[in-house]
């Protein structure tokens, strides 16, 4: 009977499952606790039946509300001038709309209709901005990018006491569910870059930022460079941290893959006086700068090659003082490192490859003989060291091994850099060796760190999902996933996805050997439950013994055009979809509310008039 569930599910995976929801990109992409923003949402998939929500995890963070923005149409001709026309007057503070051409050639009958346009004048400014790019920037269906055409107007609010880091952001409707996208809590305030304006304009001036610490944000678009103005102390060291590449650390339809940020700062003269680009090997740029004199600099970030899109969103982190920037506090995306099988006979040893081209050397005995696994974290936890490991038996110049680089079937974590750890096992005799750790570039400095970690191999696994967000509809009450085994120490048997209370995977088990298999995830009660973490396990036998892993969570992202990569998520959220009547009234009473409220509103203005 379960082969035969099994087989119905994996054949009906292409035809009933509906594209989940894509969130490409959150902008402003934090908010200060204790404060209620709205925010940009862009992606596709939002359903158009104006059924998305959204939900973020973590404590003290909530959703308000949601409005989707309407789609512009290219305009031209006596349209384009009479909303010009408008918009101008807005910006002058009348809001009045201004007359319909009477000129029969001018066709108001043929004007494109928008529902925005229609209601110009009671738009707020973040509207009206988005209306005039859309009105005076005209799109080219070459450069167009489908995964971002929808956009979502969502109002969060932070408590006062919530707390200060990454949570996800997740949206979702009839549909399914989104993959997570980062939205930080801060505790320092926010200022957002300033908004669009039409060429026949002034150019607003660049936001002044005074009080430190405080979180620039902003969005670059094709050849933009965003700039800013600081106010800085003579001698006060500042440091400016960026948060870029790691929002969207895999782009499918971008080369190289990411947005690659630069900081540039000139002084009041426009001579540059600092400049960043990456930290070490991780594209987010940061710049630590200690003014000359007081005054007002002007600080610059653009894509390394001027690229620029709705998703190429970023913040800088301002602050007082020299902080060392420690890549681990920073990261967005967990990065799992397993713990050796055997944590008892593990020898630690940590150094720092402090100078170019100089080796460090470790020495340690193996008091029986056997295979050894050679372990180095370095980038996987921050530091620049490319390492290499040689291991040398005692009074020999010939090396037993050399190791450079992990070996993976599967690419995981935001950087694909971190995979240059160098992960081997080999056979040693009893007696007495030294390990030798370089930069195989010949690189070394203060923050080339590391730690080495020697201990007997045994086979282990680990279990990795391609997919964290999981939406359940009554009918179906199955979600397909690839589900990838890690194996590492020869081990090669099968593992099993562990049954839950509520859930169970169809089919259970991935064979001896396989590494990669599709599975379905199937909810035993089907019931209307809000979106909600849960833990998935897998076991297996190792050395005849059973052993448990958590299953990790993650969502599968392609890099330019090329590459799949394993995006980690803090958790796996389900969420059990009610049926189409629920939707239906649902939208019924969001649009009574709406009806209600326009009501109220028209009633207090005619009571205020005189």
């Amino acid at each position: 009977m379960k082969r035969v569930l099994a087989l119905a599910l994996l054949c009906t995976w292409g035809t009933t499952q509906a594209a989940d929801p894509y969130v490409g990109y959150i902008y402003p992409c934090g908010i200060q606790a204790g404060t209620t923003n709205r925010l940009i949402v862009g992606g596709q998939a939002f359903s158009g039946k104006g059924t998305c929500q959204a939900v973020v995890s973590g404590e003290g963070v909530k959703v308000l509300s949601i409005e989707m923005v309407p789609n512009f149409p290219n305009v031209s001709g006596s349209q384009f001038r009479y909303l010009a026309k408008w918009l101008d007057g807005i910006a002058a503070g009348d809001r009045t709309a201004p007359p319909l051409p009477t000129d029969p050639k001018a066709h108001v009958d043929e004007w494109r209709s928008n529902r925005w346009w229609q209601v110009l004048g009671e738009l707020d400014p973040q509207k009206i901005s988005i209306v005039e790019r859309a009105i005076y920037i005209r799109r080219n269906p070459l450069q167009a990018t489908p995964s971002l055409n929808q956009r979502m107007l969502v109002t969060v609010a932070a408590a006062p006491d919530a707390k200060p880091g990454v949570r996800e952001f997740r949206a979702f409707g009839p549909n399914g569910m989104s993959a997570p996208r980062p939205l930080i809590v801060t505790a320092a305030p926010h200022e957002e870059e300033a908004r669009y304006a039409p060429p026949h304009r002034l150019l607003p001036p660049a936001p002044a930022v005074t009080n430190l610490p405080c979180v620039l944000d902003g969005q670059i678009m094709p050849g933009e460079t965003d700039t800013w103005t600081l106010y800085l102390k003579k001698e006060r060291t500042i440091t400016l941290r960026t948060v870029a590449r790691e929002l969207q650390p895999y782009i499918g339809d971008a080369v190289p893959g990411f947005f690659n940020p630069s900081l540039t700062i000139f002084n009041s003269s426009g001579k540059e006086v600092a400049f960043a680009d990456d930290n070490f090997f991780h594209p987010d740029s940061v710049l630590v700068f200690t003014p000359s004199a007081d005054g007002h600099y002007r600080l610059d970030i653009h894509d390394v090659l001027y690229r620029g899109r709705a998703d190429f969103v970023y913040s800088i982190t301002v602050e007082d003082g020299s902080h060392p920037v420690d890549p681990r506090k920073v990261s967005l995306w967990p990065n799992p490192v397993p713990n050796p099988p055997d944590v008892a006979a593990t020898q630690v040893f940590k150094g720092v490859v402090s100078r170019p081209g100089v080796a460090v050397a470790h020495d340690f005995t193996v008091e029986k003989p056997g295979k050894y696994t050679i372990d180095l974290l370095a980038r996987r936890v921050g530091s620049p060291l490319d390492g290499r490991v040689t291991v040398l038996r005692q009074g020999s110049k010939k090396p037993v091994a050399v190791f450079n680089d992990a070996t993976n079937t599967v690419f995981r974590g935001s950087l694909i850099q971190a995979e240059c750890d160098p992960v081997g096992t080999c056979s040693l005799a009893a007696g007495k060796y030294t390990l030798r750790v370089e930069d195989e570039a010949g690189k070394g400095g203060a923050e080339w760190s590391y730690a080495l970690r020697v201990y007997p191999a045994a086979p282990s696994f680990e279990v990795w999902s391609s997919k964290s967000s999981f939406s359940f509809k009554a009918k179906t009450r199955s979600v397909p996933a690839m589900f990838h085994v890690v194996r590492h120490g020869g081990f090669n048997g099968p593992v099993q996805l562990l049954e839950t209370d509520d859930f169970k995977f169809v089919p259970e088990v991935m064979p001896a050997g396989t590494n990669s298999m599709k599975i379905a995830i199937y909810a035993k009660n089907p019931q209307s439950k809000d979106a909600h973490e849960v833990r998935f396990q897998a076991c297996a036998k190792v050395n005849g013994h059973p052993v448990t892993v958590e299953i990790h969570p993650a969502d599968v992202y392609n890099q330019a055009f090329a590459w799949d990569h394993l995006l980690p998520a803090r958790s796996f959220v389900i969420r059990t979809t009610p049926n189409a009547e629920f939707w239906k009234n649902w939208k019924k009473q969001q649009q009574m509310q709406k009806r209600q409220l326009q009501g109220a509103k028209a009633k207090s203005k005619k009571e205020a008039k005189p």
